[in-house]
C-alpha cells in the first residue's frame, strides 16, 4: 500500500492510519506521564488507561472502514493476508518470549508492546505477500 496510490480507498486508509498511529503514542505517553508523575490512583488511573486504548480501537475501525471500502478483491486480500501473518508472527513472538520469562528468567515483556509489535509484522509482511503474486 502505498500514499501516492491513485486508489482512493488506500489513500483514506494511509492517512486515516498516519492520524490514529501518532494518537497511539501520544494517549499513552500522557498516560504514562500521568500515572507516574501525576501520582494518579484508583478510579481515575482505570479511566486514562482505558482512554488511552482509545485510539488503538480507532485504528482498527480504521482498517475494518478500508477493507470495506476497497472495491479491488485482491488489494483487500494482500491486506487480510498480511494482517494473519501480523496476529501469527505476533502470537508466536509473545509465547516465545513468554516461555524465556518462565524458564530462563528474561525480562518481562511489557504487553502495551504487541499491538506495536503486530503492526510491525503486518508491515514486515506485506512485501512478502505481494511478492507471492508477481
Amino acid at each position: 500500500m502505498i500514499c501516492s496510490s491513485t486508489n482512493q480507498a488506500q489513500r483514506r486508509f494511509v492517512r486515516r492510519m498516519w492520524v490514529a498511529a501518532p494518537l497511539c503514542i501520544l494517549f499513552s505517553l500522557a498516560a504514562a506521564l500521568a500515572v507516574r508523575h501525576g501520582h494518579v490512583t484508583g478510579v481515575p488511573a482505570y479511566l486514562i488507561a482505558v482512554f488511552s486504548a482509545l485510539p488503538i480501537l480507532g485504528a482498527i475501525v480504521v482498517t475494518g472502514l478500508y477493507l470495506e471500502e476497497e472495491k479491488d478483491e485482491f488489494q483487500r486480500n494482500l491486506l487480510i493476508q498480511s494482517m494473519l501473518a501480523g496476529i501469527g508472527a505476533t502470537l508466536a513472538a509473545t509465547e516465545i518470549w513468554g516461555n524465556l520469562e518462565n524458564f530462563i528468567k528474561a525480562p518481562h515483556l511489557d504487553p502495551i508492546w504487541v499491538y506495536p509489535m503486530f503492526w510491525v509484522f503486518v508491515l514486515l509482511s506485506y512485501p512478502v505477500v505481494r511478492l507471492r503474486y508477481r
